[in-house]
């Protein structure tokens, strides 16, 4: 769980919020053109988990 480069979460079309510790996943997606907001590890580990696992919908469009 503290290394796993594939907990992010896409906050808009082209930008995630990533953990700091993660330097090979936050390498490639920077060559791949997406903007990434880097949290320090500390900081998210605190809460046992990553920034999709601490995330839920603030508000949802109907479909």
């Amino acid at each position: 769980q503290w290394n796993d480069g594939s907990n992010t979460l896409c906050v808009r079309p082209g930008t995630v919020v990533v953990y700091q510790r993660n330097n090979v996943t936050n390498d490639v997606l920077y060559r791949e053109g997406i903007n990434c907001l880097v949290m320090p590890s500390a900081e998210l580990s605190r809460g046992r988990g990553g920034p999709r696992c601490m995330s839920m919908p603030a508000w949802r469009e109907a479909i």
